[in-house]
């Protein structure tokens, strides 16, 4: 039978109504407190996930239903959605667990029941509001990003903070500008967040489940990560598409709306790539830190003085981790 060794887990009986109040306050840190969106987002699976393991399905369930209700004050559409996320990820977690799944397959699950949340939340909405809602959604954040200069806000934070309007006009054609772009970016942002989230999730419920005697596969060390050298492509792709010149635009604007698409596919691949690169390049930095024998307190220092300075991060650790492809500078058995 599925789920078989399951049944040697000792079943300590868990307060329901406390993991109720424990998967409300994650919904409502990834909701409404900034910074910790992501944080509130990686907990919001894990009470339901261990009632699913320890066999209290039904419990599992009334825990995802009941900490979502109040979220019916702001409609009908996100409750059922993020209820459909928590019970999906903490099946994920039990298949996992039943089937000793390595960590990085439950990574990948509880990723696809984040990105299949959205897909769910948009089919809902258009089923309910129509084909054309979401291009009133579009029209309306266009609208706002076009009037953003009449709004009563700046005007008034430019009076407290004693802003020329020369000056106050030139920030909110910036701000235009990034607004008008963030659509374009968004799938990555997406899938890079949702990557952040299924991680942290993973980290979490691995310590919790081995407290409570549940076997789940560890992480490879991280100083050991790697990527198959094949994933360069995926930026190198990126790139190619966003650098080409423009093809120009004709009568029907087939052309500019091909360079759009372009510019769409070749930033979100580089976000992407970028993303995971990143990673990788802290990890060979790890690996160079555990060369020279620096204490932990002066890897986190050094990390953390990099991401301080973002742009530079964003460059150095890419690179890194791209160059290391070639360099192994930690020595990893690899593939040919």
């Amino acid at each position: 039978m599925p789920f078989d060794n399951l049944s040697g887990i000792k079943t300590k009986k868990f307060n329901l109504g406390l993991f109720i109040l424990l998967t409300f306050l994650a919904l409502a840190a990834s909701l409404l407190i900034p910074g910790l969106g992501l944080l509130g987002a990686a907990l919001l699976p894990v009470p339901a996930s261990l009632l699913f393991i320890k066999g209290r399905v039904r419990d599992g369930i009334i825990c995802a239903g009941l900490s979502c209700l109040v979220l019916f004050l702001f409609g009908y559409i996100l409750p059922p959605v993020i209820m459909a996320l928590i019970i999906a990820a903490a099946f994920s977690h039990r298949y996992a667990v039943e089937k000793k799944w390595p960590a990085w397959n439950t990574i990948g699950a509880v990723f696809a029941a984040f990105a299949g949340a959205v897909v769910l939340y948009l089919v809902i909405y258009v089923l309910f509001y129509g084909p054309g809602a979401l291009s009133g959604i579009s029209g309306a954040y266009n609208s706002y990003i076009d009037s953003m200069g009449e709004d009563p806000l700046f005007s008034s934070y430019a009076r407290l903070m004693m802003i020329e309007r020369a000056d106050l006009d030139a920030v909110i054609s910036q701000t235009q500008s990034v607004m008008r772009f963030l659509p374009r970016i968004l799938p990555g942002i997406l899938a890079v967040s949702f990557a952040v989230i299924s991680l942290a999730n993973y980290l979490f419920s691995a310590n919790i489940y081995r407290r409570n005697q549940i076997d789940i596969k560890p992480f490879k060390p991280f100083i050991a990560w790697d990527l198959p050298w094949y994933y360069v492509w995926g930026i190198i792709i990126g790139l190619i598409l966003v650098l080409i010149p423009e093809m120009g635009e004709t009568v029907d604007g087939s052309k500019a709306l091909a360079d759009q698409a372009a510019d769409v596919i070749g930033f979100n691949l580089v976000i992407i790539f970028g993303f995971l690169y990143a990673v990788l390049g802290m990890s060979v930095l790890w690996g160079i830190f555990a060369r020279f024998r620096l204490g932990l307190l002066a890897r986190v220092v050094i990390i953390a003085v990099l991401w301080f300075f973002f742009a530079a991060a964003l460059f150095v650790f890419p690179l890194l981790g791209l160059i290391d492809i070639w360099a192994n500078f930690r020595r990893l058995k690899r593939d040919q």
